[in-house]
């Protein structure tokens, strides 16, 4: 059992009746009761130890005198977040400019008052009016300082005023007036108090104690010989990986050892520190099966609520109520284990598809990935998800009501007290069936009562705030959740992982001390801001001066080392680029020290991996096929003549696409992808020959008539895509109309070069059947000529190869399946449509030729095919063979043109790069 560095069991047994043994910390009372605990024996019953922690023994002390209805103690205690607001008011009434970070401000200006009750420099009635000006008069006085250079003086007044109009006071002066009640008999004088285990403590905290018993006995800490070693490490990562390789060797002789690890700036590099003994001592933790447990390792330094799984996963979800998110952060939402798929009060599985609620979020959450918006607003989620449910079928489905029900209370809610926004948030997260479906685990659960703590905190500052808007609450509430720490309460395990402060009067069988480098220790000062550093000098106020700290470092020095008969101490040779030895505080200790053996990393779980990785005997299977085809899965085919194409380039990543569903979405974009910009170009086309007609009426149309036509069909188009692209600006879709217009105009100028040809459809659905695979073509254009025949046309931004169409294996499949679904076709052709590069491009038997409508014969020189009945017949069964393949699973990995087809994102899938390298 981990022990304190002092006689906790020789000291209670010297009090008195009613006496109290007073610790800096509750870990240190913790130990303390657990020791006198242990000491009982087999004894059932007994009273509980008088040990309490300073601030415990305060709080204590306070619910006294309100329980005897002490005047001074009905005034209410401000936390940090309601003593921060009135900071700013009285920033605001002070200042006559704004500040980038006023916040900090009136942090360093709370800490700055806090600093100058407890180092007695104000007493309770110096703190307002005449009385605080006297008060700083003195010691200005003293310093020769002029106090129209520390606005932080006149902030103080104003934030009394502040206190005043609220009926509240500050921490600091709770503790002024338990002392006056000490003084005034209001509270009992205790006979004696015992004070271990205190490494620094405040003069305002003295005079307390002073004051509230007859005798006071200070013990100090006991400190034992040590053998000390010391190990140099490159970083600190080392240095960690290093100590956690060593606490697994000590427990694998010692289950029962107590070890302590005490990390310089533990706060600044917990989570770091969390995942390096995770990964050494329980390395299975971070297998995604494995549920989680309670870890053999504690942790002096809490969590901010705002990190832990709950508190975040909170957070996320009141984030619904903005109705507009970024894409990425839609992302975590949808996929959130804290959202549940049944509101608070429905036991899930009773009357919820949970398989149909995860489908129906995959389902919405690629919808909106194929929409490539970088913001998604309420609306078009909302109605996403309606849609999707429909198309699944869902009986019941929540998600579409939990948005809704979210989405009208975003519209309706206007500004309200803090109180009120507690209470919505608390409905909103019942209405999203927070904390999910799972049942919470100890942790979870206990971060569930911080939470609403967090609320009632919210709650508090109605009377500070006024009404809040949404954006504001949420801010607030945020806020307090980040300096909410939130501290496991679990067993202790054998490895205890402290900050400098929190090692102090422990006593350890092994110690590691981790960051002790020559920049690291001792600390730099880093004095309050607004407080005259001569006043910080002089009273020794923390953080003040380099002797103050080098004073308290060599303090701490020596209570590490003489925590445990065994102590490693180690350092990173490099910091921030610049090379340090050890701290020389430990200099006399280093002088006898041996060099640590450094652990091997033969524990950490990269070796683990790497011993699997090589322990692995492999054989290699071929398996060039996948199943066939189910029936089902033929009529029609998913991905239409895109899956052709696909199989003609490289048959395995075809059916890794098209039948695995392995597709690549582009990243969001501002504005319209070129998909989109291209879908719009077709809209617009395709409603100006549903005016126009045939190139007769094309020539007849002229000037402002012409020209109308052509705004009347962008217009038209452009309408069609606002209402799936709502977010982008008025100014945005003008500009559209504008390139639009001159788009269409210029290709209109290349249809009129061409001979006489009537439009006979547009943008219309083909069925057709090839190698037992039935397609839903959609084709673009389907002109009539005048000798009867017919010219399948598709409209392109680039210039596909026409060279292709005469491969064994068709690389571009879309037009020739067009042809062969349309027997009258007697050419086919790519329409470039592009800026200042309208042209044709294909190939045909054409009474009358169209420039870039190349004969057959002339498609390549010596070609294989003379005419276009060859080139049909080609064509059939070029198209016949890559349907067969993709039907009976033909899934071989090899490539048309391995430098053009080799998709780089399908890597992971087909094990390109393995195979290359095998």
């Amino acid at each position: 059992m981990l022990q304190p560095a002092f006689p906790a069991l020789e000291i209670l047994a010297q009090l008195p009746e009613g006496g109290l043994l007073l610790t800096p910390n509750n870990r240190l009372r913790n130990r303390c009761r657990q020791v006198y605990a242990a000491a009982r024996g087999e004894q059932r019953n007994w009273a509980p130890p008088p040990v309490e922690s300073l601030g415990g023994w305060l709080e204590r002390n306070w619910f006294q005198l309100q329980q005897r209805s002490w005047r001074p103690s009905w005034q209410p205690v401000l936390n940090a977040e309601q003593r921060q607001l009135l900071w700013q008011r009285a920033l605001d009434r002070t200042l006559d400019r704004q500040l980038l970070n006023s916040a900090q401000l009136c942090r360093d200006a709370d800490s700055a008052l806090s600093q100058l009750i407890q180092w007695r420099l104000l007493d309770m009635h110096q703190l307002e009016g005449e009385a605080l000006e006297e008060a700083l008069a003195a010691p200005l006085q003293q310093f020769a300082l002029d106090r129209s250079e520390f606005p932080l003086f006149d902030m103080i007044a104003a934030f009394m005023g502040e206190l005043r109009e609220q009926d509240a006071i500050t921490p600091d002066m709770r503790d002024l007036l338990i002392a006056q009640a000490f003084a005034g008999g209001e509270l009992v004088t205790l006979p004696c108090i015992a004070m271990a285990g205190f490494a620094q403590v405040s003069p305002l905290a003295r005079h307390i104690i002073d004051t509230a018993a007859t005798v006071v006995d200070r013990h100090p800490v006991s400190r034992r010989d040590s053998l000390v070693q010391v190990a140099a490490c490159d970083n600190l990562e080392e240095e960690l990986y290093s100590a956690a390789c060593w606490a697994a060797g000590l427990l694998e002789r010692d289950q029962h050892a107590s070890l302590g690890i005490v990390v310089n700036n533990l706060g600044q590099c917990r989570s770091q520190v969390e995942t390096i003994f995770t990964r050494v001592l329980e390395p299975q933790l971070l297998d995604p099966a494995q549920p989680r447990y309670t870890l053999p390792f504690n942790f002096s330094a809490g969590t901010p609520l705002a990190q832990t799984p709950v508190g975040s996963g909170a957070l996320q979800l009141l984030e619904l109520l903005r109705d507009q998110w970024d894409y990425s952060q839609l992302r975590n939402l949808l996929f959130s284990p804290y959202w549940g798929h049944a509101p608070a009060g429905v036991q899930t599985g009773e009357d919820v598809d949970d398989a149909g609620e995860l489908a129906l979020r995959s389902a919405l959450f690629r919808q909106l990935q194929k929409r490539e918006l970088s913001q998604v607003s309420g609306d078009t989620l909302r109605y996403c998800a309606e849609q999707l449910a429909e198309r699944l079928e869902l009986v019941q489905p929540v998600l579409p009501r939990q948005l809704e029900a979210v989405g009208d209370w975003a519209r309706r809610w206007q500004k309200a007290p803090a109180e009120v926004w507690a209470e919505r948030f608390a409905r909103v997260l019942a209405t999203l069936g927070w904390p999910g479906p799972r049942n919470p685990d100890s942790q979870e659960y206990q971060q569930l009562g911080l939470w609403e703590r967090v609320l009632e905190e919210l709650a508090a500052l109605s009377g500070f705030t006024g009404t809040l808007t949404l954006n504001q609450a949420l801010q607030h509430l945020r806020r307090i959740a980040s300096r909410t720490p939130f501290q496991a309460e679990t067993r202790d395990g054998p490895v205890q992982i402290l900050g400098v402060l929190e090692a102090g009067a422990l006593s350890f069988d092994h110690l590691r001390l981790v960051g002790f480098g020559q920049q690291q220790w001792p600390p730099a000062p880093a004095p309050n801001p607004l407080l005259p550093v001569q006043w910080q000098k002089h009273w020794q106020m923390p953080r003040a001066s380099a002797e103050r700290e080098l004073e308290l470092a060599r303090e701490l020095t020596a209570d590490l080392l003489g925590a445990s008969k065994d102590v490693t101490v180690s350092f990173a040779r490099e910091a921030d680029g610049v090379e340090q030895g050890l701290s020389a505080l430990f200099s006399d200790a280093a002088a006898t020290a041996g060099e640590a053996r450094m652990a091997s990393g033969a524990h950490a779980i990269g070796s683990f991996y790497l011993q699997v990785q090589q322990s692995a005997r492999l054989d290699t299977v071929p398996d060039p096929s996948f199943p066939p085809l189910h029936p089902d899965e033929c009529a029609p085919v998913r991905g239409g003549s895109g899956v052709l194409k696909a199989q003609a380039l490289c048959p395995l990543n075809a059916q890794l696409r098209y039948r695995l569903g392995a597709a690549v979405f582009n990243a969001p974009t501002l504005g319209l992808n070129p998909a989109e910009r291209g879908k719009l170009m077709h809209e617009a086309l395709a409603e100006f020959w549903q005016r126009c007609g045939d190139s007769s009426r094309l020539h007849n149309l002229a000037g402002e008539e012409l020209q109308d036509t052509i705004t009347t069909s962008v217009t038209e188009a452009i309408r069609s895509a606002r209402k799936y692209q709502s977010h982008l600006p008025e100014g945005f879709w003008q500009l559209e109309q504008q390139r639009l217009e001159r788009l269409v105009g210029q290709w209109l100028d290349l249809e009129k070069t061409r001979p006489a040809f009537a439009v006979a459809a547009t943008e219309f659905q083909q069925p057709t059947e090839i190698g037992g695979l039935r397609f839903e073509l959609r084709l673009d254009r389907l002109d009539r000529l005048p000798d009867g025949t017919a010219m399948v046309i598709d409209y392109k931004s680039r210039q596909p190869s026409i060279k292709d169409w005469q491969q064994p294996r068709l690389r571009e499949p879309q037009l020739p399946m067009y042809a062969l679904a349309r027997p009258e076709a007697r050419a086919i052709a790519f329409g470039q449509v592009r800026f200042g590069e309208c042209s044709w491009s294909g190939t045909g038997e054409l009474e009358q030729p169209i420039k870039g409508i190349k004969a057959v014969g002339d498609l390549e020189k010596d070609g294989p095919f003379g005419n276009w009945a060859q080139l049909v017949e080609h064509w059939q069964e070029s198209l016949e063979m890559l349907a067969t393949e993709y039907r009976t699973g033909h899934a071989t990995l090899q490539f048309d043109r391995i430098k053009s087809d080799n998709d780089e994102n399908l890597w992971p899938l087909n094990r390109w790069p393995e195979r290359e390298q095998s």
